[in-house]
């Protein structure tokens, strides 16, 4: 035991009295030559059959009878200072309330403060028994209990995750099911300016076309949405193609000599900022085509692909390029807005290369995930 000084005289042991509060074994601390019981926890206490407060501050041999073996043993260790052990014989009559018991000497300033006591067995060997038994028994009918509760509450589990996963997959439909709506809605949008296009004067037709092209775009976008598994994202490869095949059906026409290519990596865009994506996409796609190859020949080109924790997104042609005057601004002053506007819709960044005669490169580079602040509509 420490020799360190006593701080607390009413508790040699200290704080590791609490160690000793819930243990199955009897322990007692006694204090001095008069053997003052300081410390004892529930196992002793019930022991004795007495509160604790009946036991606290009072002499340990008046717990005991005058010629228990145990008192003699006790005043010993208090004078040497060595630990000692006693067990009593299987048939001793009549038998000690203490059977089988521990005692260490409290050391403080380098003599003896008091004894601890530990008692291991209170009965004869078959009565030990018994109660390993009754324990051993108890236990497992606790076990059971636990096996029981737990299988309980794994079925409880279960079931919640199967709710959580089906309000996982209702909430999948619903959205898909509103895309596939908003997508129709906007295919009828487009229809009707066709209409209004056939009626229309000459000079005002291209606006007609240009507000066509950002509806279908916007459609097409739905309409992926609505075809996906989770709603949330859209696949930028796909929806690349989408809009290729959008122009080349509605831009080019007949004009046989102009392709469309795609270049994407896998990557997905968030559904909201989906939408400046392909209206920037087709506003730029449709500046190439329609200014680009005045000779009805060329090559246009769609990519993205990942930089760190950017996208990069590219649309290349090959044709005439602009005229050095014209670095600053894209063609047309209303379509040079609105590409400034999807770009500031996805926090990005526009970079435009090239020269007369070698083609024109637009980089617009953004992050992979949303700035809360700028998602459009918010």
């Amino acid at each position: 035991m420490s020799t360190s000084k006593v701080t607390d005289p009413a508790s040699l042991l200290g704080g590791l009295s609490s160690s000793f509060d819930h243990s199955p074994w009897a322990v007692t601390e006694l204090s001095g030559e008069a053997h003052i019981v300081r410390y004892a926890n529930s196992a002793f206490c019930r022991l004795f059959d007495k509160a604790r407060d009946e036991v606290i501050g009072r002499p340990f041999d008046r717990l005991l009878s005058p010629a228990d073996e145990c008192l003699a043993l006790l005043d010993r260790v208090f004078r040497t200072g060595a630990a000692a052990s006693y067990t009593a014989e299987e048939l001793a009559a009549p038998c000690p309330l203490l059977f089988s018991y521990s005692l260490w000497p409290l050391m403080a300033d380098g003599r003896t403060a008091g004894v601890m006591i530990l008692v291991n067995e209170t009965g004869p060997l078959h009565e030990t028994r018994h109660a390993i038994s009754q324990a051993l028994l108890l236990g497992a009918l606790r076990q059971d209990e636990l096996i029981e509760a737990t299988e309980l509450a794994n079925v409880q589990l279960r079931t919640e995750i199967s709710a959580h996963r089906q309000r996982e997959i209702d909430a999948k439909l619903l959205a898909n099911e509103v895309a596939h709506r908003v997508k129709n809605n906007l295919q009828v949008i487009a229809s009707l300016i066709t209409t209004e296009i056939r009626r229309t004067p000459a000079p005002w037709v291209r606006g007609f076309e240009a507000m066509q092209d950002r509806v279908i775009a916007i459609a097409q976008l739905y309409d992926l949405i609505s075809q996906s598994s989770g709603g949330r994202t859209v696949a930028l490869g796909a929806y690349l193609k989408e809009i290729a095949a959008t122009l080349s059906a509605s831009v080019l026409g007949d004009t046989g000599g102009i392709r469309i290519s795609v270049e994407a990596e896998a990557l997905q865009i968030d559904s909201e900022r989906a939408v400046p994506f392909g209206l920037l996409v087709n506003e730029l796609g449709t500046n190439a085509v329609k200014h680009a190859f005045p000779g009805g020949i060329g090559m246009v080109t769609l990519a993205v692909r990942r930089i760190g924790n950017d996208v990069e997104l590219t649309v290349a042609d090959d044709g005439i390029g602009m005229p050095a005057q014209g670095q600053g601004s894209t063609p047309g002053q209303h379509g040079s807005n609105y590409v400034t506007i999807f770009v500031r819709q996805l926090s990005g960044t526009l970079v435009r290369s090239g020269a007369p005669g070698v083609g024109t490169t637009f980089r617009i580079l953004f992050p992979m995930s949303p700035d809360p602040e700028n998602i459009p509509g918010q």
